[in-house]
């Protein structure tokens, strides 16, 4: 069994087209099935992964996001986003000794962030990009 992998344009053409079509969706699962479905409908042997549309689609800003996460009690060591891969923020406070200090990490990106503990990631909600202030 055989299959093809869609090029990023490919990808950011169909994910657009899903988008305009349904508005929302309030789960990865249910956004990649979508995304994966029409992508058969024009390439029968094309596959992808639920991981690669998500950093697509927010890579391109195709999408708003919304991220729901679950609080663990490891220490936070992010240095890349666990949602799109890209670089963390060190969110900083100043002391009252003049020196700073780490309070958590934020994504260059995407609107991940987490504290001293690290957030886990455990559902995204996919709204369309508003444009223009709409």
């Amino acid at each position: 069994m055989s299959y093809r992998i869609p090029t990023e344009d490919t990808l950011i053409e169909v994910i657009s087209e899903v988008m305009e079509e349904h508005q929302m969706f309030t789960s990865q699962r249910r956004f990649s099935a979508a995304v994966s479905e029409t992508l058969r409908r024009r390439d029968p042997e094309a596959r992808v992964s639920p991981e690669r549309v998500r950093r697509i689609a927010i890579l391109n800003g195709l999408v708003r996001l919304e991220i729901h996460a679950a609080d663990t009690e490891e220490r936070s060591r992010y240095r890349r986003c666990p949602v799109c891969s890209s670089k963390m923020r060190r969110l900083k406070n100043m002391t009252i000794y003049d020196g700073t200090v780490t309070n958590g990490y934020r994504c260059t990106v995407c609107p991940y962030w987490t504290g001293m503990r690290k957030r886990v990631p455990n559902r995204y909600v996919f709204h369309v990009e508003e444009v223009d202030g709409r």
